[in-house]
């Protein structure tokens, strides 16, 4: 293939996409760590002194329901390692648009006290998931993350491409100090074979997870551990409030899946009257709540049973990319490579738009802005985002803050189109040298 054409498409991607990559790594960095911070910041709900005996989940459930008589359930959310307590999960009987609600009520298992109530999208582990998965953005937000995954995917390809003759010539690590165009080059060129395969793989399972929705609909293609009743013995109303026996729903789980470590409990309120139950079993890689047990709401007779390790290859490679985009699936070592690698993609972006800068600063003016301010402002524009933005949600949920962040987003977009169409007709307009003459 053209070198030079790689090397276009290569620079145009670093120079258009740059940012939002470094962007997306950062975040991505911290939002790995999600349960363990918010596990920190909030002990008074997650931490409790562990007993030989719980008392009864129904009645758990219950106490949250009548705690919160204008919310309903959508599902009860089971211990875990970084999670000592049973938490509640209800929806509001009436939405409201700019303050979506998603409540959680964290109930302790061995004294059946209420610990303490939140708006999930008003905490902290809601923001860093929302700031990377979607840049806070509601309507469009996801797809142009997968975006963002189709150019690291096409950057790091065409990079590989072009700096791997380069790289059997020139020793790995070394760092030429001739000036700091070479200097963040060569700095450039180790961290990106450094982390080719790291960059390889979150550049695969991120397109394809910002883009699941579209590339699911255009295949046709449903959910692989999906179970649809299609008659519907119930009226919604009726399935909402049915009343269940969440201590025998226990039970069943072990009768009849007992390597499946219960994650949620997630009864219908379609009509269908049905219990669905996602969990973990020990010793899979595969994304979170991938096996599942459906269980009828009347007599809790078992409808289906889905267990990843018993599935052919397609449904294996399909839940296997959220767990290997966030290293879910080896612990806290795992999670701390990923951040460090992260880290790194971040500074390739970066050392890219120095690399730039250096190698255009002569065609611009005759003083021009020294790098340093230029990184500078950048930085603190991308800090001042997360931290606005961050208090935002942290006060107002994600209704505001989505609708402020979707209104900049596009609100700049349209200045930057408007500005560059009229730089273009400008030029069109304005007279050639030869013809002045």
């Amino acid at each position: 293939m053209d070198t030079k054409l790689l090397w276009r498409i290569h620079n145009w991607l670093g120079l258009y996409t740059g940012v939002v990559i470094a962007f997306l790594c950062i975040t991505g960095a911290a939002a790995l760590f999600r349960p363990e911070i918010d596990r920190a910041l909030n002990p008074h709900l997650t931490k409790v002194e562990k007993q030989s005996k719980t008392v009864s989940l129904t009645e758990a459930v219950n106490k949250a329901l009548a705690a919160n008589p204008d919310k309903n359930l959508f599902e009860v959310e089971l211990p875990k390692a970084y999670v000592d307590t049973w938490n509640i999960r209800l929806k509001p009987k009436e939405a409201q648009d700019l303050y979506p609600m998603f409540w959680e009520v964290y109930i302790n298992p061995y004294t059946g006290e209420i610990l303490g109530q939140r708006n999930y999208f008003e905490s902290f582990s809601y923001y860093l998931r929302n700031i990377h998965v979607r840049f806070y953005e509601a309507e469009y937000g996801r797809q142009i993350v997968g975006l963002a995954g189709i150019a690291l995917l096409i950057s790091t390809l065409t990079g590989f491409l072009i700096y791997g003759k380069f790289m059997k010539t020139h020793a790995f690590g070394e760092i030429r100090k001739k000036n700091t165009r070479i200097t963040q080059g060569d700095i450039h060129k180790m961290i990106g074979v450094a982390t080719l395969v790291f960059n390889f793989v979150i550049a695969v399972t991120g397109a394809w997870l910002g883009l699941q929705a579209y590339l699911m609909q255009a295949a046709d293609m449903e959910l692989p551990n999906s179970y649809i009743r299609h008659e519907k013995p119930l009226s919604k109303a009726d399935d909402t409030v049915f009343p269940l026996d969440y201590d025998l729903i226990m039970n069943r789980i072990q009768e009849e899946f007992p390597e499946m470590q219960p994650w949620n409990i997630r009864p219908t309120t379609n009509g269908e009257a049905l219990i669905h139950i996602y969990g973990n079993v020990k010793g899979q890689t595969y994304e979170r709540r991938t096996n599942k047990l459906v269980l009828d709401k009347a007599d809790y007779r078992q409808l289906h049973r889905y267990n990843i390790s018993e599935q052919d290859f397609g449904d294996k490679l399909f839940f296997v990319q959220e767990s290997f985009h966030f290293g879910d699936f080896a612990g806290l070592p795992l999670k701390l490579l990923y951040c460090f690698l992260a880290l790194c993609s971040a500074y390739l972006s970066l050392s890219g738009f120095i690399i730039y800068l250096e190698r255009t600063k002569k065609q611009k003016a005759s003083n021009p802005q020294p790098i340093s301010t230029t990184l500078t402002k950048w930085s603190l524009g991308m800090l001042s985002f997360l931290v606005v933005t961050a208090i935002l949600s942290m006060h107002y949920g994600i209704g505001i803050p989505s609708l402020i962040v979707t209104s900049l987003v596009y609100g700049s977009l349209l200045i930057f189109i408007i500005k560059s169409l009229g730089i273009m007709l400008l030029r069109k307009l304005k007279p050639s040298k030869s013809l002045r003459s």
